[in-house]
């Protein structure tokens, strides 16, 4: 009887552990756990404003619906966030980075980057397209965006010399054959963008909330500047996308081939396309720390596919960040990833030398 007691006594511990195991396996990494979301940039700029967008609503598409807090952690550039990331976040899956510009760090070789970024999770990427604007009455005068092949010589405005903005004007005109003087050292689009207005420059570009928030409707409309077009979008195959949110304008390459009747080629182009997916197709992006469980990336990667779905989320970035954020989710997000970082050495060499040759 014993025996039989003793045997029934394990078979049913057996079992009890089975189903523990199965609830185990079944219950959401996330469930019950707290996320820490870092942003790379302080309080109140454009990364915060729209990551802080992203994390309201974020929490409820991760399965096991996790508590998400978010922190700033800004300085270098945006550095300082990306090297805590890779050097010091618990590899647990529940520190989540949303960067801005992680990828052009490591593509132009940044000193002060610590971190291989081939080796640190990617969860989504967030486009943010750039609309390119001169003054109107540079002579002898800018009616459409063909025309800035005619225009005598001008000054570009920039935020400073390794920026990537400075970079892809500077090839872009380049690429065109346009005489212009360099100006860099803005603090930030709207200082410059009022040096425009002042006509102390007279060219910049902006994102689009600050394209469609100010320049269209204070200097585009009372015709002070004119629109020439939005930096080229390029899909994960390689491709070139037309910008759903600029339908009235052409792209970079839409503009050259326009003038010239054919594509533009050459290194600087090449350069020119593997800045614009550095900063543009991967403007924003959400990293998990090297080694982070499989499960807490595809989890993440669920969450973001979700997100880019949901109508209140949607609303509330048109509303406030004047955009609808488009996301790349997973493979097709790294396969950008893979084109900007496994870039050419000789490409790189070449972009280097530009910024450098604009510091002399």
């Amino acid at each position: 009887m014993r025996v039989v007691e003793r045997y029934l006594g394990w078979t049913l511990l057996g079992l009890l552990f089975v189903v523990a195991s199965a609830q185990a396996a079944e219950r959401p990494y996330y469930q019950g756990k707290n996320v820490t979301f870092f942003i790379n940039f302080s309080a109140g700029g454009p990364t915060d404003i729209e990551g802080r967008i992203v994390a309201r609503h974020l929490a409820r598409h991760v399965p096991g619906n996790p508590a998400i807090v978010v922190q700033n952690m800004s300085g270098g550039g945006g550095v300082t966030g990306i090297n805590f990331l890779g050097e010091k976040a618990k590899s647990d899956g529940l520190t989540l980075g949303y960067f801005t510009g992680p990828y052009n760090h490591q593509m132009m070789k940044s000193s002060t980057l610590r971190v291989d970024l081939m080796k640190v999770p990617f969860v989504a990427s967030v486009q943010g397209v750039t609309v390119c604007y001169i003054r109107s009455d540079v002579a002898p005068g800018i009616k459409k965006p063909t025309d800035i092949v005619k225009a005598e010589r001008f000054r570009a405005g920039g935020l400073s010399f390794d920026s990537n903005k400075d970079l892809r004007f500077r090839l872009a005109f380049d690429i065109l054959g346009v005489k212009y003087d360099y100006v860099t050292g803005y603090n930030s689009s709207n200082d410059a963008r009022l040096a425009v207005q002042r006509n102390e420059i007279q060219y910049h570009d902006e994102n689009i909330p600050g394209y469609r928030g100010v320049v269209e409707p204070q200097l585009v409309k009372t015709g002070i500047v004119s629109p020439l077009y939005y930096h080229d979008v390029i899909a994960p195959d390689g491709t070139m996308r037309k910008s759903p949110d600029y339908p009235e304008l052409s792209s970079f390459t839409e503009v050259y081939t326009q003038i010239f009747g054919k594509a533009p080629t050459g290194i600087k182009y090449e350069a020119l396309k593997a800045a614009n997916m550095a900063s543009q197709n991967l403007n924003r992006v959400a990293l998990l720390p090297p080694g982070s469980p499989k499960e807490a990336v595809l989890a993440m990667r669920y969450a973001f596919t979700q997100l880019a779905k949901d109508e209140e989320f949607i609303a509330e970035a048109k509303k406030v960040m004047r955009f609808q954020p488009r996301f790349e989710v997973g493979e097709d997000g790294e396969r950008l990833r893979d084109k900007v970082l496994r870039a050419p050495p000789e490409l790189i060499t070449f972009v280097q030398k530009f910024v450098q040759d604009a510091m002399k």
